[in-house]
């Protein structure tokens, strides 16, 4: 039998098991016209934690350029962080739609992504493509706002975005290629017109510190499927750990927060970034690594946005109490 039979019968049967009358997954998605269901699904419009965690690498790499920024950074400071938001946004947009055409067949072997766009045939596979061209361009649109280094930035993260899906089928790392969202460090400064090699090490734990938080964030996500992504053969951190899975989210709780320590200290940061910065963050990942370790199938992504949302808002809060009491 040909590789394409065999698609087209899984599909077929994917379609057969699917309910009669399909209902949206949230509230948001149901207020949508009929039409524009699945491109809101393939957006993850139902989704907002993915949102916020594109987002705040960009806000806190702003707060850490402007505090060791040598002098004060020039006033369309805001309008330029926001044009690197909306670009985080519509790359994970984007990346989120070249998911699922990548993992369709996969996701519709799953309880949780059975009912997705693409395994229910509610959009095809030419419709998905053009819209997450169309959604990696409209990103790009921001960023040839900014200075030019900065569009050499974008296609990076666009190469590991694309990488991403196939990162889960040929190995358990997977979540490695995620914590690349850590180049909106670079990318901020340069878009700041910072030089990133002109303060390596700081740069290169902020880096860090961005990444292990990406990182313990989808493991944490990812253990809700551990079961069926063994069965459908995909691989993950989560799947490669998941007989030491709280040691693991433990140590990068603890990781993350050291990075933090050494890229503050090293930017000469002052004590209301580590007490409100780096004791927030610590706070709230270790309340919600011990909240995982109680009940890892339950309530995940709501735990996650709050102490997700909390810690941010505390590191960006630290970074701008300790860049007014310095100066």
């Amino acid at each position: 039998m040909s590789a394409t039979t065999t698609e087209a019968k899984q599909t077929f049967l994917c379609k057969e098991r699917l309910p009669r009358r399909y209902h949206p997954p949230s509230k948001v998605l149901s207020r949508l016209p009929t039409s524009f269901l699945p491109y809101g699904e393939l957006l993850r419009l139902h989704k907002p934690l993915g949102y916020i965690l594109v987002c705040y690498p960009f806000l806190v790499a702003g707060a850490f350029s402007a505090s060791i920024a040598p002098e004060v950074l020039e006033a369309d400071f805001w309008p330029r962080i926001t044009l690197l938001c909306l670009w985080s946004i519509f790359l994970r947009s984007g990346g989120c739609i070249w998911d699922d055409i990548a993992d369709q067949h996969v996701d519709a072997k799953v309880a949780r992504t059975r009912l997705r766009p693409l395994p229910r045939g509610a959009v095809s596979n030419s419709q998905a493509t053009i819209f997450a061209a169309g959604t990696f361009l409209c990103g790009f649109a921001f960023v040839a706002e900014l200075p030019g280094v900065c569009m050499v930035d974008a296609l990076i993260m666009l190469f590991f975005a694309v990488l991403y899906p196939y990162g889960k089928r040929h190995s358990n790392y997977p979540q490695l290629i995620l914590g690349t969202i850590g180049w909106a460090i670079p990318m901020t400064m340069h878009g700041l017109n910072l030089r990133p090699l002109d303060h390596p090490i700081p740069m290169a734990a902020m880096f860090a510190f961005i990444a292990l938080v990406t990182i313990m964030n989808d493991i944490i996500y990812a253990r809700q499927d551990i079961e069926e992504d063994i069965k459908a053969g995909v691989g993950s951190m989560a799947v490669r750990f998941q007989h030491c899975l709280d040691a693991l989210t433990f140590a990068l709780v603890f990781a993350s927060s050291a990075a933090l320590v050494i890229a503050g200290k090293l930017g000469n940061m002052g004590a209301p970034f580590f007490t409100i910065s780096v004791g927030g963050h610590f706070g709230f990942f270790l309340f919600l690594a011990i909240a995982n370790q109680r009940d890892p199938k339950s309530g995940v992504e709501w735990a996650a946005k709050r102490c997700c949302t909390s810690a941010t808002f505390l590191l960006i809060v630290g970074m701008v109490v300790d860049l007014v009491w310095r100066s």
